[in-house]
Formats: C-alpha cells, structure tokens, sequence
C-alpha cells in the first residue's frame, strides 16, 4: 500500500509542476529561513554555558539612583566589593574574583604596542575553568610579576617560540616592570560574555599614588566582580541581603543621602546577574564587550514562525484550491471501499514528500547563505549534520511544517461525499474552503506589510540617530588618544604646535574623553549662598582653550575660556577661578535662562591633599548649549567644561583633505615626540555609527526576512491565480465572446485578489504602530510617530502593487486565450 501510495503522489507532483514548484519553493524558503535563525538563536542562547561552574557563577551590578538624572546602571563594582563579599556570605559564596581592564604599553625588543588586559584575582583560575595550552594559570595569576595571555597575544609577540619564560615590558600608570610569561590559554569562544586577551594580578600596593581609585566604593569605573556561589538556588538568597551589605559596608557615601533618615541602599543598588544572563540581558555601562538582545532574538524567532507559516498557508491554500481536480479520485477510492483514514494517511504522506522535497532544497539555500548570513552578524555559525540537537530540531521542523500544512488539506480532501460528488457530476466547493482561503490570503499579508513597516522604521529611526546633528562638527575630526603619557604631556603644547603646522590641519584641542565614551566623573557643585542640601552632582569633562573652536560649537552666553584671561581654569587657594558649563548644567543649578548664569558663583572640589578634598570658588563665565558628546542612545546629561591640563587624555583634530595623508602626517609627528607610546587614533564620525551597528544589522536583518515572506505570498498568491482562472476558464471564455477585453477580465480577477490584500494592510496597521512606537520610546531622541503611518501607507501600496503585479500576469495571459478553446468542450 506504501509502495502505492508513494507512486500515486509522485505522479502527482509530476504532472502538476507549478503546484510543485510553487510549494517546493515556499517551503524551501520557508525551512531555510527557520534553519538560520534557529542557527542563531541557538547560539545566542549558548553563551557562557560552557563553563563547568556556569550554574553558580555570578556577576555583581551596580545601579546608582541620583536626583535629576537618569539611574546610572553598570556592569561593574567597587573593587572592595570582593573581599566583602567572602566574608559577608562565607555559606553562599566560595570566592570571588575582579576583571580590572587596563590599558598599558607592552615593549618587546624596543617596539612598542597598545594592549588591552585585565588584572585580576588568583581565584580566576579556579572560578573559570580556561583551556591553559602552556604553563600554569594559578601560579601565573599568585605572582604580581607574571602575565598569563591568549594564544593570540602569545602569537603576536612570539610567533611560533615558546613563549613561557619569556618577558614583555609593561608600563602601566605607577607600574614599569618586566613580566614574565607564566600561562598561555586558549582563545576564549565567541559565545562568552567576557573578552580576556591577558591576565596579570592586580595588586593594590602597586598603586601607591592613585590608591582611591580602586580602594573607593564611590569610583565604579570599569571594575567587573563575579562569585562562585556553593549552589545555583544562592543567588536569590545572596540578592535579597545585598542590601544589608551596602548598608553595613559601603561609606564615604554619607553626602548623597536624601536625609537623615536615609539609608545608602536607597540610591546605592547592588544585584548578582547570572552569567549565562549577561549577553541577553546586559546591564547597560562596562560590559566587556557587545552584547546580544533579548528582543532581537524574540523577534528572530517570530519571523521564523511567520515565514514558516506563510509557506505552509501557500501550501493549504493551493492544495484545497487543487481539490476539486481530485475529487473523483477520492469518490472512486470511497466507492471501491478506502476508508477516510486511509485518504487521510495517502494525502498526508504526499504532504510530507512535498516537505522532505523542501526541505532538501532548503537545507540547499543555506549553504549557499550561511556565508552571507555570517557576515551580516558577523558571527561564524556552522550547520553541524553530525550534531544530535541539530538534527532533532531539523526533524521537529519537518513534522511541524508537516503537521501544519498537511492536516487540513488531507482531511477536506478525505471529506468529500460520494453521492453529491457523483449527482452533480462535477466537483463541489463549500464556501468554508473559499472563506478560509481568503483569511490565510488575509494572514499572509497582513504579516508581510507588518514587516515592511517594522523595517522602515527600525532603518528610519538608524538612519535618524546617526544622521541627527549632534550639536558640534563630527566630520573630519579625529581623535589621538594615549596624549596623557609622560611623553607627549611633558611637552604638551608642542607637540599641538607641531600637529597645527600639518597642511589641512585647521584646529586641535585637548580633552580627557572622545566622544561616545562611556565614562564619567561626576564632582558636587552647589551655588555660592545656597544650603548644603541644595549641592548637585554634575559630569566633569577636562578641556582646553581650543575645545569649542575645535568641534565648531557655539555659546549660548558668555565666553569661553581665553588665554587673554589669567585667572581662566581651576584656581590656586584663596582665588575664584572660572568654568563653562551646558545649558542642562546650568538648569540643575537652578538657572531658567543661559545669561542668568554668567557671573554667578559655584563651590567645588578644587584639588585633593594629604588631608582631603580641597574646595574652590569657580565664576560661571560662559554657556554652551547641549550637544551630544555621550552616546545618542543616552539622554544629553549636565556636563561642565573644566580648564583642567592634568587630567588631558586625548586630542582631537579637525581637518581638510585626504583623511590618509593626514594621519601619516600625524603619525610620524607622534613617533618624533614619543616612540614608546604607540600612536593610535580614530575618527568621530566613525565611532558615532558604531553606536547603532546593531540596530542597522537589525534592520538589514529584518528587510532580508521581510522580503522573504513578500516572495513567498507572491508565489502563493500566483499559484491561486493560475488554479482560479483555470476553474473560471469556461466563465472567461462567455465573457469574451459576449464582448468582454482583456482588460475587463483582467481587472475583474486583480478585484478578487485586491480585497483580502486590502483587508490584510487594514489589520496590520494599528498592531505594526502600537508596537513600533513602543519600540521607538526607548529611544530618547527619535523620529515621530506619524512616520510610522507613512510607512504603512507606502507598505499599503505596496503590497497592493505586488499582488497586482503577480495577479496580472496570469490574468493576462489566460484572457487572452482564445474562447474557442474553453468552449469547444460545452
């Protein structure tokens, strides 16, 4: 009976081509489309669980709650945190370990280079279980001399030598020793939260002059604490009582109290994050590296579902519409005494050889994309045919599609009654069939124009967010980073003079940030006279007299900071300096207006000594309007503009001509003042679009699909089309010889199929809207709302021109059969 049933199908497909090609394709398309996000979700989903101790390893995050500012959320803690925790939960957590990210200059054989990596604690080793390729983790990590690094870095500096024993040169702020190799380790995978290139233990005493950075609960920097807990069911134990730790622990954060009564935890929040929790749901400030979206993912997910789904609508649609032309086939079956369970397992097997079919061709499609699947998210997935889960998942989308597609088909088809088949002497259609057509017809599209609308909008706000005038030049400015070293510092202005005589240079300035850097150093101000409740905490930014010259920004009122004015920047004890500050400064201050600032006083820390801070008056000489140094994504935040040399970290550059002349230019001015610094730069406008890399890999990610699900309708809208004007033929035929064109024809069937398109374009627009603009609000500068309805009027049309695109053309071609033909039979 198989060996039937499997003939009779075959011959089927075969002598039907279009209905196979059509639903081969769609669901081709349709497999190949779940396979690839499936690919990547999978591997979003995977990240950190590899680690033996994945289920107790946890990370400690930090949110500080300010008046008038946005809650700062971080990744990180204060270094102290560590050893408070050992001896706070001594039941809860085995150990703990800190990821301090450094940035020193490694010199091999007199050549310098810029590294990136992190001290660290000798539990490191027991906490992460790294592949150590060469020499021993914990002995590296238990010497304040030895530097365990990757085996990227070991190829780097050392080629194919042994690199244990070897030395590398490190200065890093008060350190400037030799480090011997003590531990090579294997790369970590891409599916882990953390980007550790070297490992050296971090030692407080080595850090003699800058101590409060790091022994400080107020600096957070980038600081990363993760724990091992004794059991997975700790953490909610362990983030229940942080609290009463922060309470009992953490001081010097008396003065940002709200009251008397208040108590530090109130503004001060510690939580523990499982690590396989981190990529789909980062914190916000100082991951180590970009992070995944749950949304994104979810969203993935769906589009898969959709596309999927509309395959297989094609595939119910064509069948049930192909039906009439087997009803005798299943009369005869009935008659000759086939049970409905046997059409059922007949119709439903010829389903799964068409899915199996598609499948092949699917598997096809993605080898064949995978490449340029990867380079869209620049990730390196793999279809593994030898992977159990793999396979499973594949088989599960077989039956899914399989079960999906073929149930309803096989038992409308089984259903047909022998005596009214056989009376009429033709094939019957109920109007059940007809109107669940037009609602999958309806389904198809409506989630077609959602997701032409979605992708406008995520590459409309994109293209908003990068485009959008920050409120200072960000073109063809670059900035030179590493200016604070010794080298360059000592002879500061210089090295300036030497960087301004470079054709096509026409301004530099120095600061201590770039722009879209993630840090922040906030300083109390308060208002000279006002009460001692009344001190605001305000973003510091350290600048010199060329800033705004520099990035082109204007004033709002007042000056900026002049050579012509000695008592210009950070005063000398007993004597009133001068600031500038952005407009939102000013209004934390109490200000309504720009010009009620100017001449107005403020108190502040000045300096710090043996005994403490120092506090100064600062004479509030210019304002500057808000302008977008931080990340677009952020709200602009009150910043003040500090004349402050010592704390100058970068220099931008602003320039004409071609960028690779200058930089060459640039670069070797660097290497005549200082070769044992490497010379490293970047440009503004760049780092501006890497900000919304992800959201334009979204979006490409969701024209892509979108695009799929329009092709995959169109196909199934085709093949409706051919099988309705083969059943319409006899009624196309009347209407020409009573006079009817073509063109009357034509337009009579684009109606047919016009109808539920428009009916899909009416239900997509209010849900697409609704959850577009909920997407847009976590965006603090966004495009408005009515661009959504814009699109949505242009993804109307679209589709709508589409459909009549793909209708017309069968339409055409069957009216202009000749009606002899369709009549000859009557």
């Amino acid at each position: 009976m198989f060996r039937n049933y499997l003939k009779i199908a075959i011959r089927n497909l075969i002598r039907n081509k279009l209905y196979c090609a059509i639903n081969t394709i769609g669901l081709a398309t349709g497999f190949a489309a779940c396979i690839l996000i499936m690919l990547y979700v999978r591997h979003e989903l995977s990240y950190d669980k590899f680690w033996d101790k994945a289920e107790r390893i946890g990370r400690i995050n930090t949110t500080v709650l300010l008046p008038g500012r946005a809650p700062y959320e971080a990744a990180s803690a204060s270094t102290p945190m560590k050893e408070i925790l050992e001896t706070y939960f001594p039941e809860r957590i085995v150990r703990a370990t800190r990821f301090i990210p450094v940035h020193p200059v490694i010199i091999r054989d007199g050549e310098a280079f810029a590294e990136d990596i992190h001290l660290t604690d000798p539990e490191t080793a027991q906490i992460f279980d790294m592949s150590v390729l060469q020499g021993d983790l914990q002995a590296t990590l238990n010497d304040k001399a030895s530097l365990a690094i990757s085996e990227t870095m070991a190829e780097k500096y050392f080629g194919t030598a042994d690199p244990v024993g070897q030395v590398l040169r490190i200065k890093l702020s008060e350190i400037d020793r030799d480090y011997r190799v003590g531990a090579v380790f294997k790369n970590l995978p891409d599916n882990t939260s953390l980007a550790i290139n070297g490992l050296a233990k971090f030692d407080l005493t080595d850090f003699p002059q800058t101590r409060d950075l790091y022994d400080t609960w107020g600096n957070l920097g980038e600081h990363q604490v993760y724990v091992e807990t004794t059991s997975p069911n700790d953490f909610k134990t362990i983030s229940t009582r942080l609290p009463d730790l922060v309470n009992t622990h953490v001081v010097g954060l008396d003065s940002l109290k709200s009251g008397p009564d208040a108590k530090v935890s109130d503004f001060y929040i510690q939580t523990i994050q499982p690590i396989t929790d981190i990529h789909l749901n980062p914190v916000g400030i100082g991951e180590m590296k970009p992070a995944g979206d749950m949304d994104a993912v979810q969203i993935l997910v769906g589009i898969a579902f959709a596309v999927l789904l509309i395959a297989c609508i094609n595939f119910i649609n064509l069948v049930t519409a192909k039906s009439t032309q087997r009803a005798r086939e299943v009369v005869l079956r009935k008659v000759l005494g086939a049970n409905r369970s046997q059409l059922v397992t007949q119709f439903a097997g010829e389903t799964i050889l068409l899915a199996c079919l598609g499948l092949l061709f699917g598997l096809l499609f993605v080898e064949v994309s995978l490449p340029s699947f990867n380079r869209l998210l620049n990730l390196d997935l793999a279809l593994a045919y030898s992977d159990s889960t793999t396979l499973v998942l594949i088989a599960g989308l077989l039956l899914v599609a399989g079960l999906i597609a073929g149930v309803y088909p096989a038992l409308v088809v089984s259903g047909f009654k022998p005596a009214q088949l056989l009376r009429a002497n033709r094939s019957t259609e109920g109007s059940g069939s007809r109107l669940l057509r037009n609602a999958l017809v309806v389904l198809q599209f409506t989630i077609s124009t959602a997701l032409i609308v979605a992708t406008a909008t995520v590459y409309m706000q994109t293209w908003f967010a990068t485009n959008k005038d920050p409120g200072y030049s960000k073109d063809n400015v670059l900035v030179l980073n590493n200016t604070g070293n010794e080298k360059i510092a000592g002879s500061r202005e210089a090295f300036k003079e030497a960087i301004l005589k470079v054709p096509g240079v026409h301004a530099a300035g120095y600061t201590d940030y770039s722009p879209i850097d993630i840090h922040e150093r906030l300083s109390p101000f308060q208002l000279v006279g006002a009460k001692s409740d009344q001190t605001v905490l305000i973003s510091t930014q350290s600048v010199d007299h060329d800033y705004l010259d520099t990035y082109k920004i204007p004033l709002l009122a007042g000056r900026f900071y002049s050579r012509d004015f000695t008592s210009d920047g950070m005063p000398a004890e007993g004597v009133v300096g001068s600031v500038v500050m952005n407009k939102t400064g000013a209004h934390k201050l109490g200000f309504t207006a720009p010009q009620e600032a100017i001449g107005q006083r403020v108190t502040t820390v000045t300096a710090v000594n043996a005994e403490g801070p120092v506090y100064g008056e600062l004479e509030i000489v210019g304002i500057t309007p808000d302008f977008y140094f931080q990340s677009p994504k952020r709200a602009i935040r009150a910043e003040v503009y500090l004349l402050a040399p010592t704390r100058y970290n970068t220099l931008a550059v602003k320039y004409d001509g071609e960028a690779q002349a200058v930089v060459s230019r640039l670069e070797t001015i660097w290497k005549s003042f200082s070769r044992e610094v490497p010379f490293q730069y970047e440009f503004v406008e760049d780092t501006i679009t890497a900000e919304f890399e992800r959201e334009s890999t979204i979006s490409k990610v969701l024209a892509t699909f979108s695009s799929i699900t329009v092709i995959i309708a169109c196909l199934g809208l085709y093949g409706l089309a051919a099988f309705t004007a083969e059943r319409r033929t006899r009624e196309i035929g009347i209407r020409k010889v009573m006079g009817a064109r073509v063109l009357d024809i034509v337009r009579l069937l684009v109606w047919q199929f016009s109808k539920p398109v428009l009916i899909a374009n009416l239900m997509a627009w209010p849900l697409v809207v609704w959850v577009m603009s909920r997407w847009l609000e976590t965006f603090p500068y966004r495009i408005e709302t009515w661009f959504i309805w814009l699109f949505c009027l242009g993804a109307g049309a679209l589709s709508l021109a589409i459909a009549w695109a793909t209708v017309c053309v069968q339409s055409t071609k069957v009216a202009r059969t000749n009606p002899i033909k369709a009549l000859r039979y009557e």
